[in-house]
């Protein structure tokens, strides 16, 4: 067995509300908990037996005088995430060939150098998605936090994807284990989108703007610093061409920012409960306000709250939502609110 401290979380986190755990061992390759079950016994182990498959363990349970015995070892047979790696690989396809899905053809592979920026676009985007879906699932991995891989979404889309997912696959136990696992993906991508934005403006042209027809881009307070630290006072009439890395670091930006959002099972709805206990639906429900009102500049924002809305803007609470948050806990905690803050567009697209 792996390190058994871990995987003794790792169950812990598993089982803890389906049963009172009143001590945990480790012997002979197993990790041993003596338990009694919250609900009743045969829907309690069912549900135990379950979660244990599906994380890559298995349980024995034997009858003690106050209680039960449960017997956890890892399962060494380990099965290839193949729905992982074929979202991956499909997610590449949609994003390389994003374009086609609005000209319902391949005739911009026929531009000069498109093969470079399209590689240049996909690789740049996806390794911005993967930081940040690593950075939950490593950090959700040092906390004890069963993580999924991550799933990525392909999509027909300006971009070629609606993002990835990661599962949770334990509750979490106390709000400092929240925050650290909710900020730690959107921290990393954060600094792997700003650094990417920033080597397209170094790269990047200076052309004419065209305000006469056409979408553009919004930006947030981050890019605008960016764009001047980078290039100085940009001249009247003068703007960035959007080149694949500059697209590509807007677009993680993006993804960040939406991610924060204060609202439910969002990161920022993690984090938020995290420091701010149950005034998290306070704050949601004001924000939800502020997407309505946003969305009469940008309609996609009634969209995304409408999508929040099926799930719950409240986050539920955590078994021990009385554990002091911890140093780390904080600093992560602010520091997301920082980047939310920099990161925000309050209209993405815009129409000329």
């Amino acid at each position: 067995m792996r390190n058994p401290e871990q995987v003794s979380k790792e169950v812990y986190y598993q089982l803890a509300d389906l049963f009172e755990i009143s001590a945990i061992y480790y012997h002979d390759g197993r990790i041993i908990l003596k338990a009694r079950p919250y609900l009743a016994r045969e829907e309690a182990l069912g549900i135990m037996n379950r979660r244990l498959k599906q994380s890559g363990f298995e349980g024995a349970v034997k009858e003690d005088g106050s209680g039960l015995l449960i017997g956890v070892r890892e399962i060494t047979t380990k099965k290839w995430p193949y729905l992982n790696m074929v979202l991956f690989a499909a997610t590449l396809v949609t994003m390389f060939f994003a374009p086609a899905f609005f000209e319902f053809n391949l005739n911009f592979l026929h531009q000069p150098g498109i093969i470079m920026e399209r590689v240049q676009f996909t690789v740049a985007l996806m390794l911005i998605l993967l930081f940040h879906e690593f950075g939950h699932y490593l950090m959700g991995r040092r906390r004890g936090v069963l993580m999924s891989l991550p799933y990525f979404i392909p999509a027909p889309n300006i971009v070629g994807t609606f993002g990835a997912v990661i599962k949770s696959r334990s509750p979490f136990t106390n709000r400092r284990d929240l925050i650290e696992v909710g900020a730690a993906g959107p921290i990393a991508g954060f600094v792997v989108a700003a650094i990417v934005l920033a080597f397209g403006l170094w790269h990047g042209k200076i052309i004419p703007s065209d305000m006469s027809h056409g979408m553009r881009l919004g930006d947030s307070l981050l890019i605008k610093i960016l764009a001047y630290l980078v290039g100085g006072n940009m001249p009247a009439g003068y703007e960035y061409a959007l080149s694949p890395t500059i697209f590509a670091g807007w677009v993680g930006l993006l993804v960040t920012m939406l991610n924060l959002l204060p609202l439910g099972q969002l990161d920022g709805g993690h984090i938020l409960y995290g420091m701010a206990g149950k005034y998290q639906g306070v704050v949601a429900k004001i924000f939800l306000v502020f997407m309505v009102i946003l969305g009469l500049k940008w309609p996609g924002w009634w969209i995304f709250g409408a999508f929040v809305l099926i799930f719950g803007l409240r986050h539920p609470p955590t078994f021990n939502d009385a554990l002091p948050l911890s140093r780390t806990a904080r600093i992560m905690g602010y520091a997301s609110l920082v980047i939310f803050i920099i990161s925000f567009i309050p209209v993405p697209f815009m129409v000329s």
